[in-house]
């Protein structure tokens, strides 16, 4: 009886050991300011994400996750340019999503007329979880763009390396650029966990291609069961 209760607390003792998730869901928004966005695009960028957190929708699924989520901001460019803009923020009612939306709407880019690297802005989108404050049981790289990598190293194996940790690594793709950067980011960057791709033809549409790609994110199961 004791040897079969000393092997049950082995078989338990990895999962006691991990702090108990505190919230649903770990979010970095990993926004692309290389060269490819011009000066009005980002501002479409950015509000639009601004204007998708602000939808009743959006406020109302995370005040009915358990913990709400955590999200952070970064920007990204090519090789050595990726820089964090908004530290971990915990969401988890109007008030608190308000206040990051403020925030957001306030920030500039950090970087003009950079390359673009794919793969590092994923390295250092990584890299933020170790300073999420709030255990989450989920995590979600969400990289915004219009283009492919063309600077640091191979996109895929860095994208595969992340997924296999556990994370999930989705994007919200702008199309008009060649060579096609929906089919790059299908074949080379999505990873982890149900990842996917939100396509838009226009900057115009961000704040509704970014809803659904929030609403998805927080609820990936609901995503599973409705249509693309």
């Amino acid at each position: 009886m004791m040897a079969k209760l000393l092997t049950l607390l082995l078989i338990l003792a990895p999962l006691l050991a991990r702090p108990l998730a505190a919230c649903e869901l770990a979010l970095v928004m990993a926004l692309d300011v290389s060269r490819s966005v011009d000066k009005q695009e980002y501002r479409l960028m950015r509000n639009g994400i601004a204007h998708a957190f602000i939808d009743d929708e959006v406020i109302q699924l995370i005040s009915w996750l358990p913990g709400g989520v955590t999200v952070t901001v970064s920007q990204w460019g090519g090789t050595g340019h990726q820089h964090q803009v908004i530290g971990w923020r915990h969401l988890s009612d109007r008030a608190s999503v308000l206040s990051f939306v403020e925030e957001l709407s306030r920030i500039e880019r950090v970087f003009l007329w950079s390359d673009t690297s794919v793969s590092e802005a994923l390295l250092h989108a990584d890299s933020l979880f170790a300073d999420n404050p709030v255990p989450c049981k989920r995590r979600v790289i969400d990289v915004s763009t219009d283009g492919i990598s063309n600077s640091g190293p191979p996109v895929q194996a860095v994208s595969l390396g992340i997924g296999l940790s556990g994370t999930t690594i989705n994007g919200l793709v702008v199309t008009g650029h060649r060579p096609d950067p929906v089919a790059y980011f299908y074949n080379n960057v999505t990873s982890g966990p149900l990842p996917f791709v939100v396509v838009t033809n226009s900057y115009d549409d961000y704040p509704r291609a970014m809803k659904r790609k929030l609403l998805r994110e927080m609820a990936p199961v609901l995503g599973m069961v409705t249509s693309e």
